[in-house]
This record gives structure tokens, sequence and C-alpha cells, in this order.
């Protein structure tokens, strides 16, 4: 057993406490500990996929079940030795400078970032693959050397004659950008001073041979996150890390990637479709869910300030199974189309389908409606879709896709200027949902003049919608309804 002293009492001793440490000085000094502690204190045993950190080697990993991903870590730092940087600044508000946002050249991704990009800080922007964040991050970067800022491309993925084509293709002309094509995370903070903004494509794709683990294991991100943080504030230079996404849409590596960086920003849509949203998931200089709206094309991205027109210019009226609705994105409104399609089957068990909502809550809906609604619903197949490839978690939707199911099963059209908004509760009542005035305002702004809502004051007759069968009385869904037992 070792005996660990601290360092007030331990100058009592002229020898280090452990038979095999031989220095002259003790375990535990003014400058931390001595060779022999350090390498026995430092020595562990890390898991490559899930980080977690073990005192012997094991074949399976407890923490999450990887197999002979354990391996020896290897620190060069002294773990023991404290360090302080930084001065002691005392508060005084008429001090405070407001933080500097640089616009770029798409005012939605200026939207999604509160106003623009902070110099000193960074960003981190996930996404699928090829929905286009490398497209985006390449032309966010020329907008800034138009405004006379100098610029570093680096990436790890591709060569520097790829970056070229895809910067000729976009009609990127010269100017103060420069390319490299690395992964060695010290070759890239070599060349980081002289530059304004760095641009990372992608954090998993590079590494540091002086740390332990593979490039792309948590623990290579997490250490070349943390080293960019860390020079990002020191010199005051903006870096934009892009990053890979899980099999379930989720920012790729540990938790603590996210935490480190001052923005997230997540590009989702379909990569068939021409529509992107740039969704801010964190941002320490300004409001969290902004949504900017993008379309792409083989130039590149552009703004797309309307996307109610774009989602909503195809649409085929008095079709049954079709309902307009108005949805919060993030901080915005936007009108969708939710769309049912119901399929007449003699299988025992029929089949459900959920595109662009939440699956788990639409069983909920569908069982409220054969329960308050008294609608057989097992004899048919029943599909359900946002057009336009978008994916929404609103329980603002809940009246909508209840109303398009049954149209859908009854095979009757609702008129052309209708729309519903409102959550549904397990009780049958339709409960409000928050910027409902805001909806209620765009319907009636998009020319929408048969609005069912749960506030008071909706095109309803004069009546508020209270419950999910006087909905549908008031759509004129229930007179053909029959008893479930029928």
């Amino acid at each position: 057993m070792i005996l660990f002293i601290g360092p007030s009492v331990i100058g009592a001793f002229e020898r280090c406490l452990v038979p095999r440490c031989v220095g002259p000085n003790s375990c535990v000094t003014s400058r931390g500990y001595c060779d022999f502690m350090k390498s026995k204190l430092a020595r562990k045993f890390v898991c490559s996929d899930c980080a977690a950190t073990h005192l012997s080697w094991l074949g399976r990993c407890p923490s999450c079940g990887s197999w002979n991903s354990i391996e020896e870590a290897v620190e060069v730092s002294d773990t023991f030795d404290m360090r302080f940087g930084g001065e002691l600044v005392a508060y005084e508000p008429s001090a405070l400078l407001e933080s500097r946002f640089i616009p770029s050249s798409f005012a939605e991704f200026d939207a999604a970032l509160s106003g623009g990009v902070v110099l000193g800080s960074t960003i981190l922007i996930g996404g699928e693959p090829g929905i286009g964040k490398s497209t985006l991050a390449l032309q966010v970067a020329a907008s800034f050397t138009r405004q006379g800022y100098v610029v570093l491309y680096v990436s790890a993925e591709e060569s520097v004659a790829q970056i070229q084509s895809r910067a000729y293709r976009l009609g990127i002309g010269p100017g103060n950008l420069e390319l490299l094509h690395g992964v060695e995370l010290s070759d890239v903070i070599g060349k980081i001073e002289k530059f304004d903004l760095v641009v990372i494509d992608s954090v998993q794709a590079i590494g540091d041979s002086n740390h332990a683990g593979l490039i792309g294991s948590v623990n290579q991100v997490r250490h070349c996150a943390q080293r960019l943080n860390e020079l990002a504030k020191a010199l005051g230079k903006t870096i934009i890390m892009l990053s890979h996404v899980t099999k379930d849409g989720s920012i790729a590596g540990p938790k603590l990637l996210e935490h480190l960086v001052d923005t997230v920003l997540m590009v989702e849509g379909e990569r068939g479709a021409q529509s992107r949203s740039v969704r801010c998931l964190k941002n320490r200089f300004g409001k969290v869910s902004e949504v900017g709206y993008l379309t792409m094309s083989e130039v590149g991205f552009a703004d797309e300030p309307d996307p109610t027109e774009l989602f909503m210019a195809d649409r085929l009226v008095d079709a049954p199974g079709s309902v307009v609705s108005a949805t919060r994105d993030g901080n915005r409104i936007r009108l969708v189309e939710v769309q049912v399609l119901a399929v007449p089957n003699t299988r025992d068990v029929p089949r459900r389908q959920f595109l662009g909502v939440n699956s788990q809550r639409c069983l909920v809906i569908l069982g409220m409606i054969e329960h308050f609604g008294q609608i057989r619903l097992d004899k048919h197949d029943i599909f359900v879709s946002v057009a336009g490839g978008a994916s929404f978690e609103d329980p603002g939707l809940d009246l909508a896709i209840a109303i398009s199911v049954v149209s859908g099963v009854l095979r009757t059209p609702l008129p052309s200027k209708f729309a519903c908004f409102g959550e549904l509760g397990l009780t049958g009542e339709i409960r409000n949902v928050p910027g409902a005035t805001e909806r209620a305002d765009e319907l009636a702004r998009r020319g929408f003049s048969s609005v069912l809502s749960p506030i008071s004051g909706s095109n309803t007759g004069g009546k508020t919608i209270k419950s999910l069968s006087s909905a549908l009385e008031a759509c004129g869904l229930k007179k053909e309804i029959r008893p479930a037992n029928c």
C-alpha cells in the first residue's frame, strides 16, 4: 500500500516514501510529483470508441460493450502540474463591448446565427453526408474574403485540386482564400496565426500523432477540438469546424465537442431535394432554435426567405387527405401540408408509415380517432407525410394529422382555404400551442379564411374548437361516421 502525504508535511521527509523511488526529492514537491510517481499515476487504458478510462487492459469495454477497443494511453503532459493563466479583470459595466457580428453573403445563414459570425468564436456545423456542409462553408469563407479577411480552408478529406474545382463551380474568384490539405493537427496549428477565419473540414478527419487513439476516435476528436478551441480564444481567430453525424442524426464524437464550441449549427433537408434548413442548436451570442432557409443548386446555396411558397406551390387542392397547418419552426412560423394516403387492405395487421412527423405521436393520434371519432382504421393502410421532405416535432400538427387521416379514410376533400392547428390531449381535448396567435395571423395573411384552432377568434363561426369530436363535426367529417362495432 502506498501512503500519499500532502505537500504541507512532506518537507519533513528527505526521501520519497516509495521504496523504488531513488530520487533526491520527495514524491510531492512544489512542482508536482516525481518522475516515478507520474509514470505510475499517468498510466491508464482508454476505450477508443467511448473514451472510458480503465485501470488495466480489458478485452471488452464495460461502458460501451466494444471488443478490442481498449488501448493504453500515453500521457506526455504532467497532469498534476497546475497551471494558471490570464489576468484578473474587475467587472465594469461601462467596459462591456458588444460582440462584433460579421455578416456573410447569406441573410438566412446570418439569421440562424442571430446576426452573423462573431470574431474569435468557434462554430460547429453538422449534417448528413452530401447535405452540403462543405459547399456552405466554402461559400461563407469566400464571403469573408470579399470583406478583406484572410481565410484558410483546411480539408482532411479532399485534395486541394478537388476544393479548387468546387470553388470554380461555385463561381468563387481569386482572393484572400488559401487552401490546405492536411490531417496532422500540428501542421494546421502552425499556419493558423496569420488568418482571420479557419475552416476545418472535418474535425473527425484530423488527428494528433502525439496523442493516443486513431484518427476519428473519441479521444482524438476531443483532443483536437480542445486544442482548436483554446487557440481560437487565445489568438482571437474564428474557427468553423465541420462535423460528421451518427446514424440517428446527432453530432458524431463525444458530447464534449458540443459543449466546447460557442455555436452548433445543423444542416437539415433531403439530399434529393433543393431545400435546406440551417438550425441553431446552441449559441452563446444569440438566440437558440433560430432557423435559416436555403436552396441548393448547381452553383451552390442561395437564400430562401419564404419557404412556404416553395412547399405550397405544387399543392393539389380539393384532394382527400390534404390539410394545411401552421407550424413553429424554431422561432419562425411556416405553413406545411400534411398528406395522408389511406388504402383499404385485407391483412390482419394494417401497415402504418410516417414521414416527417413523430411516429409514436401519430400512433397515439390514430388511437384517439378510433376512440373519440368512432372510426375503424384497422381495415386501412395509413401513410402520413409532410410534403417537401421536411421533418417536424411540433405538437401543433396533431389536429392537422387527425383531420387529414379522417379525410383520407372517408375520401372527403376539404375546402381549399381550410387550415387548422392544435395539440391533441389523450382525453380528446384540443390544447393551445406556443405561438398560436402568430400561427393564426400567418394563415390569415396567406388567405386561409376557414381556420380551426383552440384559440378564440378563429374563423369557425364564432365557436372555439375544444375537442376532436367537435373539430370533425365542424369539418363536415362526422356525418358519415358509423359506430366502431359495425
